[in-house]
């Protein structure tokens, strides 16, 4: 059985009303610094929403952008709205790599590797791996990679030597691929524990400091489509052994793992694997070695 309100109750509601009244007539007060000694005039803030107590002409500019939704994430709030009426797409396009130009970074990619020609017959610095890869003890088949040696000697080197490692040396001869990403690529290069939860760097390029890990040495290469290789780092300047070979367009890897390479020769394997391999909970079921490994 409810009982009416009492004058306790009664009293506290009449102060509730009271208060927001406050609130909502001296909004603008409340949220500017003009009054306060020491601080410097804000200008206004222009709102197209000035109906709302909270978005008045003269509230704190931060304030404004934080409701408004246009600061650095714009595309919460009522920012993705504004940008779908002028013809941005919605919400689902409006990602950081919708308005990507893959065409531009594709030019810029070739323009990389062309470095390459730069280099000296001297120097003798390779500009390409291979990678023999078996399936489920089937005849291996060859993948050629063409690495990017002017523009990132110390990672292109790296992977090189880990290629030329041979037996108990600790290279990728023998390793496994062990887990296949069906929206990214094939991930492989793990010499310690071959299961993805390790790595190791060739012993020239460990410090002190960091013995089984090198830092990132640039973002030059984008992960524009299938075939770029790309180490896989677990933190900022910390690549070691491990790297994939992309199947589709990756790009929210740009900026994040540093790609040296891209496959030359040999993509209808990684397809094949990439289509082909029953995969639970992205590791394969079967076993996909690297029987062979080095420098054509």
């Amino acid at each position: 059985r409810l009982r009416p309100p009492t004058t306790d109750h009664k009293r506290k509601r009449k102060t509730m009303m009271m208060t927001n009244h406050f609130l909502r007539t001296n909004a603008a007060k409340l949220l500017t610094r003009h009054h306060l000694p020491g601080h410097r005039n804000i200008p206004p803030v222009l709102s197209s929403h000035s109906s709302s107590p909270f978005l008045l002409r003269d509230a704190h500019p931060s304030t404004t952008r934080r409701a408004m939704a246009t600061g650095t994430r714009g595309a919460r709030g009522h920012g993705w709205l504004r940008k779908y009426r002028a013809g941005l797409g919605g919400r689902h396009l409006q990602g950081q790599w919708h308005f990507r130009n893959v065409n531009e970074l594709d030019e810029i990619n070739d323009q990389v590797f062309s470095m390459n020609e730069s280099l000296s017959k001297e120097d003798n610095i390779p500009t390409e791996a291979y990678l023999d890869l078996s399936v489920a003890g089937d005849a291996p088949r060859r993948v050629v990679i063409e690495l990017a040696s002017a523009a990132l000697p110390k990672t292109t080197e790296n992977f090189r030597l880990l290629c030329q490692e041979k037996g108990e040396d600790g290279g990728y001869d023998s390793t496994l691929v062990y887990k296949i990403e069906k929206t990214v690529g094939l991930c492989l290069g793990d010499v310690v524990s071959d299961d993805g939860s390790s790595g190791r760097c060739h012993p020239k390029f460990g410090t002190y400091t960091s013995p089984y890990s090198f830092e990132d040495e640039g973002f030059l290469v984008s992960h524009t489509g299938p075939g770029i290789v790309s180490m896989m780092s677990p933190g900022v300047h910390r690549n070691d052994s491990r790297f994939l070979i992309t199947t589709k367009s990756a790009a929210q890897l740009d900026g994040r793992f540093v790609a040296f390479g891209r496959v030359k020769e040999g993509m209808d394997v990684i397809n094949d694997i990439d289509t082909g391999v029953f995969t639970k909970r992205g590791r394969p079921t079967v076993e996909i070695k690297v029987v062979g490994c080095g420098i054509p």
